[in-house]
């Protein structure tokens, strides 16, 4: 089995396909960084719906106060709404952080890669329908040119952030397959316990 270069886990993954005579023992390296990476998606969501309950609050007081037009209103609630679906989609079905064994460390690392990318796909996503909000902003103020500029910048802005969530979730569809064929010759093999 091949496994790709600088991938966090080539260590995890040359101790199974050695085939050792004694079971692998979980080096606490690789321990660390499924907790790592655990801690980092969990902030990334709590941060991501704090910014979506901000963003509400922000628009809510706009219309409130400063009188923002309901039709943009409605469109940025409709805006963080789909953002927000799209978080809580990305972290369906997580199983949670496990460590005790081999092959929880495994399911959980491929746990992990599947939410990072459905995670980029919910990115990608919301990338383009943030490129459909600011369209909408600019065709309800067609006369207004000094925001052309701007319009340019987020949009090149929303094409480079679409690059990178489709990198991300390259390297995610990596990992599961390495995972995966990791976990499979664990199985497969009997003198290794998992």
């Amino acid at each position: 089995m091949t496994t790709p270069q600088n991938d966090d886990w080539s260590d995890l993954t040359r101790t199974w396909t050695d085939r050792p005579a004694t079971p692998p023992r979980l080096d606490p390296d690789m321990i660390r960084t499924v907790r790592r990476r655990d801690r980092l998606a969990r902030l990334n969501f709590v941060g991501e719906l704090a910014g979506g309950a901000a963003t509400v609050g922000v628009v809510l007081w706009a219309m409130l106060i400063r009188d923002l037009p309901w039709t943009i209103a409605l469109a940025a609630m409709g805006f963080v709404g789909f953002a927000v679906a799209g978080t809580l989609w990305s972290r369906r079905g997580d199983p949670g952080l496990l460590t005790g064994t081999t092959e929880d460390v495994l399911l959980s690392a491929i746990a992990q890669a599947r939410t990072g990318y459905r995670w980029a796909l919910a990115g990608m996503a919301t990338s383009l329908a943030a490129g459909g909000f600011i369209a909408f902003l600019a065709w309800l103020s067609p006369g207004h040119t000094s925001g052309t500029w701007t319009m340019l910048i987020l949009a090149a802005a929303l094409l480079v952030c679409i690059g990178l969530y489709a990198g991300h979730a390259r390297r995610c569809r990596r990992r599961m397959a390495v995972h995966a064929a990791t976990l499979d010759a664990l199985r497969a093999d009997p003198a290794i316990e998992p």
